[in-house]
């Protein structure tokens, strides 16, 4: 399951699902899969990374199928984006749009979602006049899709950005508070290579570092580290754990890791550096989502050590051990996208350390 920042994960989901298994993976189509996203996507990475595009739509196709919570890449965001903006526009021009795209169980989840919007609208303004077919007609509308799915849609200026950037100009990434080193993926693999060897910021590597955590969370043993006699181990616990995988992780990177560094009044959890360049440094602070201070550690301490240190990037790390603290992550990173005190983003990440079912053995 995608997540996105609405109260109706399952609607968009299987809506989107629907349309992929339409559209993208039709087994009675004659039209290849490339064929289609070569009209899709932008030219360049379809000609540069084809193989890549196509693992990308089979990602979108699965993760809107299972119950897992998965967040998106910048490829992942641009694909989907730029695959709504062709079906919103081929349901302009095809008036059996709505017959042949939208079966039985979409109708009925758009209807269930749009009494909801409904009287949740009412509730909130009696002198809101939207009808129930209005709110109907939201989900129906494809190009209002891009509103609700997607908190901002810096990728389709990645352009602009980086052509920016080649001329010395970082002032639009400073204003927006963008960090360019998570569109790394959607640029053309020349500047890839040299972007890479010239601009790369350490937080493209903690993003890198934290992916891997998770696909070894996903898929390996590593979860079993943070369960002791079937109880999740303390906060302090899951610190040195981190902090060892993060000393393997960068070994012979001259990447220096500070564990507990003293910033303003407090203390961090980590505070990451390279080549002993003050000028290029991550935070990372880690709580439990069991935490009383698991707000209070966002909003209060860790924004105050960027405002404190002139720190630029942060990272807040969530330690979930069940289903409902997952639950609690989600609400609680939808609610805290970025700090309106600094125009600059906090990446909050999901470490899922539940305990996942073992294959059984025939």
């Amino acid at each position: 399951m995608l997540l996105f920042n609405t109260n109706h994960l399952k609607v968009y989901n299987y809506i989107i699902h629907h349309f992929l298994q339409i559209e993208i993976f039709n087994e009675d189509d004659y039209i290849d899969i490339g064929d289609k996203l070569e009209i899709i996507l932008p030219k360049y990475l379809f000609r540069e990374q084809y193989h890549k595009c196509i693992k990308i739509f089979e990602e979108l196709f699965r993760w809107t199928e299972d119950e897992f919570y998965h967040s998106m890449s910048a490829f992942h965001e641009l694909a989907l984006y730029n695959f709504l903006d062709y079906l919103a526009n081929m349901r302009e021009d095809m008036e059996q749009f709505d017959d042949i795209y939208f079966d039985d169980k979409c109708h009925s989840l758009i209807n269930e979602a749009s009494r909801l919007d409904f009287y949740e609208y009412k509730e909130y303004d009696e002198f809101n006049d939207m009808s129930l077919k209005e709110c109907q007609n939201n989900y129906y509308d494809i190009f209002n899709y891009s509103d609700c799915l997607f908190e901002e849609t810096d990728f389709l200026l990645i352009d602009k950005l980086y052509n920016n950037r080649k001329l010395g100009d970082t002032n639009l990434e400073k204003y927006l508070g963008i960090n360019i080193d998570f569109y790394y993926d959607i640029l053309p693999l020349d500047i890839q290579n040299e972007y890479k060897s010239s601009y790369i910021t350490l937080s493209g590597e903690v993003s890198g570092m934290l992916n891997y955590i998770s696909h070894r969370l996903k898929y390996g043993n590593l979860y079993k580290l943070f369960w002791e006699n079937n109880t999740p181990i303390l906060e302090e616990r899951i610190q040195l754990i981190l902090e060892n995988i993060m000393d393997a992780y960068f070994y012979n990177q001259e990447i220096d890791i500070t564990r507990e560094a003293l910033l303003g009044n407090g203390k961090v959890d980590f505070k990451l550096y390279r080549n002993k360049k003050e000028d290029e440094k991550v935070l990372i602070e880690i709580k439990r989502a069991s935490s009383s201070y698991l707000k209070k550690g966002y909003e209060k301490q860790l924004t105050d050590y960027m405002l404190s240190t002139n720190y630029k990037n942060a990272f807040y790390l969530i330690a979930c051990f069940t289903d409902s603290e997952i639950e609690k992550t989600k609400q609680f990173i939808r609610n805290h996208v970025y700090t309106d005190t600094i125009q600059l983003y906090i990446n909050i990440s999901i470490l899922d350390l539940r305990k996942r079912k073992t294959a059984s053995v025939s």
